[in-house]
């Protein structure tokens, strides 16, 4: 579990094992306290003799979004100490509770920018898309009773190139402005930890489309993941999902999701050979 995960109370509910006949294994794990529900997580656990790796596969990643993600372990015999790891994340869309949470804090704080109030606003999570493509997303309340898509539009934009797009910085830069499309870097403090964000923000105000891209690092080359906003008009409805790339990636974060696995692995290992 994430430090953030057990602050809020989300623990494992729920834990069973099944062996397969091919080796193989599945944990069934529910989590609970997670906004207040229950969330399902799958792992299959298998082991490749030939090239020595042991894969884990899961349909949820460590913070709970529907993300599939597949963690990968090899063994090197010279030296034999040497172990691989690395993660592979695959394409996926969420508009789930953290997503439906996301969309109340967006349109909560435009009303509040605008002087209006909030009453009767609610999003909720994996709603069928009005599009008509069945997708699932966050979608908001009407809300033609408290402003105009317009105005909705327009003050995402001027609060994004403020710097107060994302939560409150410690650090912003508007890199390059083109009007409806331009690019932000901002440096945020988690929990003692200096994140720092690229993103691409497109706005088309006569689709009613806000497209955000986070971005690996300064050179804008490599796409992480995109909040995707859509605005209706009749009724004035707004949706939010998000968009995960795939990706293969053993960074700082896979040695720190990782790091504390393998060594409790070894430490039995070491205590069972003693």
């Amino acid at each position: 579990m994430p430090m953030w995960a057990k602050v809020l109370g989300v623990h494992i509910a729920k834990h069973e094992v099944s062996d397969r006949d091919d080796g193989s294994f599945i944990v069934q794990d529910v989590i609970g306290g997670y906004y207040g529900t229950e969330v399902d997580v799958t792992f299959i656990h298998s082991y490749d003799p030939d090239t020595n790796t042991w894969t884990q596969k899961s349909n949820r990643d460590p913070g709970l979004q529907k993300v599939p993600v597949t963690v990968c372990f090899r063994l090197h015999s010279e030296p034999h100490r040497l172990i691989e790891c690395w993660v592979v994340n695959e394409f996926a869309r969420n508009g789930g509770p953290s997503i439906a949470d996301t969309l109340q804090h967006i349109v909560g704080g435009i009303l509040e920018q605008l002087g209006k109030p909030s009453d009767g606003l609610e999003a909720k999570a994996d709603q069928p898309s009005r599009d008509g493509s069945g997708n699932l997303c966050a979608q908001s309340s009407e809300l033609d009773a408290l402003m105009t898509p317009d105005e909705f539009i327009d003050a995402v934009q001027k609060s994004i190139k403020d710097g107060k797009g994302s939560g409150e910085p410690v650090e912003f830069n508007l890199l390059e402005d083109g009007g409806d499309t331009f690019k932000t870097k901002a440096v945020n403090d988690i929990d003692g930890n200096q994140i720092t964000s690229y993103v691409l923000h497109e706005f088309d105000k006569a689709a009613g489309t806000i497209k955000s891209t986070n971005y690996e690092d300064e050179t804008f080359s490599v796409s992480l993941h995109a909040h995707c906003t859509k605005v209706y008009k009749s009724p004035f409805v707004v949706e939010l999902h998000l968009e995960s790339f795939a990706k293969r990636h053993a960074g700082e974060d896979v040695v720190k999701g990782i790091g504390e696995q393998v060594n409790n692995i070894l430490q039995k290992a070491e205590a069972e050979a003693a």
